[in-house]
């Protein structure tokens, strides 16, 4: 099953970058903060209170600690798509070379294989579109990575981005 696209979007940030006083003012938004809590309950306390600098800090530490300096939960297809692992990148690379793709900043940044940017696309994506993009380039992998990514956090935010990642 492929998550709404709104809620692809959110995960999407949450494993794009940190999080900033930004992402949090959009996940802290009354009608986006109830959709989060009934996704994953344990996101209440830290998307009702306001944060300090040593939030943003925490927070900073444990995306770096997932995602980033010898991650613990590489967020690349490569990294879960044993059988062919260069396969999704070099065919979304593809797209962005042909002029298919034009990928937006953060997303820009990133591999072609990250897991944000393939929601990305996935939530810009036509109905008629969709399905085949999901079964070819995130539903190989997206079941292990969102066990692993739920496994190896605390954090109630990348808890409830496992949880939409679960669907």
């Amino acid at each position: 099953m492929i998550p709404d696209t709104s809620v692809l979007q959110l995960a999407s940030f949450l494993l794009a970058k940190e999080i900033t006083p930004e992402i949090l003012t959009t996940l802290q938004e009354p009608s986006v903060r109830k959709l989060l809590v009934e996704l994953e309950p344990k996101a209440e306390a830290i998307l009702s209170q306001e944060w300090s600098e040593d939030d943003f800090e925490e927070a900073a530490v444990e995306f770096c600690r997932l995602f980033i300096l010898n991650p613990v939960v590489p967020a690349r297809a490569a990294a879960w798509f044993e059988e062919k692992p260069g396969e999704i990148a070099s065919r979304i690379q593809f797209m962005i070379d042909q002029g298919f793709l034009t990928l937006p900043a953060p997303f820009d940044k990133l591999t072609p294989d990250h897991m944000a940017v393939l929601l990305v696309i996935q939530g810009s994506l036509g109905e008629d579109d969709d399905g085949q993009f999901w079964a070819d380039n995130v539903q190989p992998w997206i079941k292990r990575f969102s066990k692993a990514l739920a496994e190896k956090t605390n954090s109630p935010l990348y808890q409830l981005t496992a949880r939409i990642l679960k669907g």
